[in-house]
């Protein structure tokens, strides 16, 4: 007869409804579990089928990080291009939206990429990888390239 330690390692028992093959629905709490009407060789059991996603495939991952580190250097770029411009207004309404065009500016590389991976969910991924490069040709930092990282 073998030990209880050593049953307890084995799953050689079918008829176990904690077994993941097992043809026995578990009992519910406080009732004895019967023994089983059909023999477990004769049961047949038939899979479910449930449906699978494709993971992302590495490709597209390494391709996500190096464009995910783009955007962050654009908004560093957007970041560093802006600072030194100054909005000379009369009008306090004009330096509020020029202000906030600054930081909407500086914030538009981060939220074209969040916004493609929302928008862009149910598509296949070339549409989403194209989606992000056209990103990166929109938001360009310009006052960046043209005038430089003055100090």
């Amino acid at each position: 007869m073998v030990g209880d330690d050593e049953k307890a390692l084995s799953w050689d028992e079918v008829s176990d409804p904690t077994h993941v093959d097992s043809v026995v629905e578990p009992a519910p709490k406080g009732v004895e579990p019967a023994s089983p009407a059909v023999e477990p060789a004769a049961a047949v059991v038939e899979p479910v089928e449930t449906p699978v996603k494709p993971a992302t495939g590495s490709f597209l991952l390494v391709s996500y990080g190096i464009l995910g580190g783009v955007v962050l250097l654009y908004t560093v770029g957007w970041l560093l291009g802006i600072r030194d411009v100054v909005f000379v207004s009369r009008d306090t309404l004009s330096a509020v939206a020029s202000t906030i065009a600054q930081v909407l500016a500086i914030a538009a590389p981060a939220i074209w990429f969040g916004g493609s991976f929302v928008l862009t969910r149910a598509s296949k991924p070339i549409v989403r990888l194209l989606v992000l490069l056209l990103g990166l040709v929109a938001t360009i930092p310009l006052p960046f390239i043209l005038l430089g990282a003055s100090s």
